[in-house]
């Protein structure tokens, strides 16, 4: 591949928009007692979310720099905001540090495997427990009384989810292979030599 094309590839429009979403934290944080326009700030990267996977697959804009970058952008927002949530005493801390160090764990395991040459993909329970915070914290951040009880539950769920898929990712990862042997929760390659890769 030519330098140019690869540079092509990393400034993909599903990539662009992963650096939007992170561009948006510190927006969201700073208006973060501003209810109605942090609430629109997070809609609005949560959307950035969703968008850039549909535009890697429809137009087939998938890159390498994607598939870990669009991880690293959605554990960044979450994370940012929950804590800053908690700051101000609207999620308890215990979730928040429950939350926080599963992505930290996850994402060190991905990050050691990866140098292996191992990609670990993200399951359906770990996307499930993404899209669950984002609801959860969109409600907080409207800060009623409603949506902040309605807020907490979603919050609940996330949280089991995520303990849910941490312990998948974990199991599946320290778990004897045999050959040819593929664990779908993970989409881990079961050849490491054979790593599966991104177009």
């Amino acid at each position: 591949m030519k330098a140019k094309d690869e540079k092509l590839l990393l400034w993909t429009l599903p990539n662009r928009l992963c650096i939007i979403r992170i561009l948006f934290i510190p927006l969201i944080i700073f208006f973060i007692e501003r209810e109605w326009v942090a609430f629109i700030l997070f809609i609005l990267a949560g959307i950035t979310d969703g968008l850039d996977g549909f535009v890697a697959r429809r137009f087939q804009l998938t890159s390498k720099l994607g598939l870990y970058l669009d991880p690293i952008a959605d554990k960044l927002l979450v994370s940012s905001v929950l804590i800053t949530l908690t700051y101000y005493h609207r999620v308890p801390l215990w979730i928040t540090i429950l939350l926080v160090c599963r992505e930290f764990i996850i994402n060190g395991l991905r990050s050691f495997y990866a140098l292996e040459g191992i990609t670990i993909y993200p399951s359906f329970t770990g996307k499930l427990k993404t899209a669950l915070q984002i609801v959860g914290i969109s409600c907080i951040l409207l800060d009623r009384d409603l949506t902040n009880l309605i807020g907490l539950y979603v919050i609940y769920a996330a949280l089991f989810f995520s303990m849910y898929s941490a312990i998948n990712y974990i199991t599946a990862i320290f778990k004897p292979r045999r050959e040819g042997e593929l664990e779908l929760e993970t989409n881990i390659p079961a050849d490491p030599k054979r790593p599966e890769t991104q177009k």
